[in-house]
């Protein structure tokens, strides 16, 4: 029995792969895309695989292909390397016939209510020199014709899912999140995704938690990411997407028991919003005990991950480690060499996980 974790090198994004092996039987789960340079890349005028092109060429290849697709939620850095991928039909069969995705037309006819407009996925692809605008990209066409046989709106309710090796519990969003989500469309240019965010690099670990005070996300698109906690193997790999820290805490209240003095032991969590400091709170760290956080970003973006959440995590979860995909991303996060030696928790990602 292998339980294997990769996170993909998928820019400012998220792309996630769990392998689940028993035998000969192997259950493949497919976490996010990441933009579309996660799909391919573009370097003086040649255009290149990215990682997650080659995980789906390698599984063509072999006659393999995912069991399930997730899809945390519509933002570019999450769906943009799917919708590529999707384009193709030669990595269309390599596509789980079974995904999850919360579109605002699945929303609407769950709802039975109106499909709003703008609800279609626009998608920014500043490597495109044909086109300098957003393309508009209709997902749910392209799983209905070829993807996925089955999909539902996933949203909490205690919901517990069996797959043949394990379970997964949906830990967000709500069905009020979801709504939000139907009733407020929200789009956002390239260029207010940074606007207003500064970095806290340059501060210590100590001095970050001097007058630190958590505030929420507000996103409504972050609020409708889905979140789930996989069972597997022995283990609890616990995937936020950019969900909010207090829908995940009341599920993890409300539906699995959990409290700070019976917190719940995690191999492996996937910080949300590349650790952002407004996705994890204090409350959460409390709620959980992880051998083994991560962050999921290169960093050119939102200005994440904050110091300040792994400032919270090294204060409250002092013996778990910090692992970072982009081992440049470490560096600079840490630029005094002895405060990262001495925290002794903080390392660069190299390869799999495999627990």
């Amino acid at each position: 029995m292998t339980l294997k974790v990769s996170f993909l090198r998928a820019a400012h994004g998220d792309a996630i792969v769990i392998e689940t092996c028993v035998g000969t039987e192997t259950f493949r789960i497919l976490i996010d895309g990441g933009p579309s340079e996660c799909y391919e890349r573009r370097q003086g005028g040649k255009r290149t695989a990215g990682p997650l092109q080659e995980v789906l060429e390698d599984l063509r290849q072999r006659g393999e292909r995912f069991d399930l697709t997730i899809v945390t939620h519509v933002d570019d850095d999450h769906i943009g390397g799917l919708l590529k991928a999707c384009r193709h039909d030669k990595y269309r069969s390599v596509m789980a016939n079974d995904v999850w995705f919360n579109s605002g037309k699945l929303i609407a006819r769950a709802f039975n209510t109106q499909v709003p407009d703008g609800s279609d996925i626009w998608i920014d692809d500043p490597e495109d020199r044909l086109t300098s605008i957003a393309q508009g990209v209709e997902f749910d066409t392209l799983l209905d014709g070829h993807c996925t046989s089955r999909r539902q709106v996933r949203f909490v309710d205690g919901r517990e899912i069996s797959f043949k090796h394990g379970k997964i519990f949906i830990l967000s969003p709500t069905e009020q999140q979801l709504t939000r989500l139907l009733s407020k469309w929200e789009t956002e240019e390239t260029d207010s995704l940074t606007s207003g965010v500064a970095r806290d690099y340059h501060l210590s670990l100590s001095e970050l938690l001097v007058n630190d005070k958590f505030v929420e996300d507000t996103s409504v698109h972050n609020a409708s990411s889905i979140a789930v906690l996989i069972e597997t193997q022995g283990h609890r790999v616990l995937l936020l997407g950019d969900a909010l820290p207090s829908t995940v805490c009341e599920t993890l209240r409300d539906h699995l028991g959990v409290s700070s003095e019976n917190p719940l032991e995690v191999s492996v969590c996937k910080l949300s919003h590349h650790g952002s400091k407004a996705n994890t709170s204090e409350e959460l760290l409390s709620l959980i005990r992880c051998e083994k956080f991560v962050v999921s970003t290169n960093g050119m973006r939102h200005a994440l991950p904050s110091k300040t959440t792994l400032a919270r995590i090294n204060e409250l979860q002092p013996n778990s480690e910090i692992l970072f995909n982009y081992g440049a991303v470490r560096d600079d996060v840490f630029p005094n060499l002895e405060e990262r030696v001495a925290c002794g928790n903080i390392k660069a990602l190299t390869g799999d996980l495999t627990l």
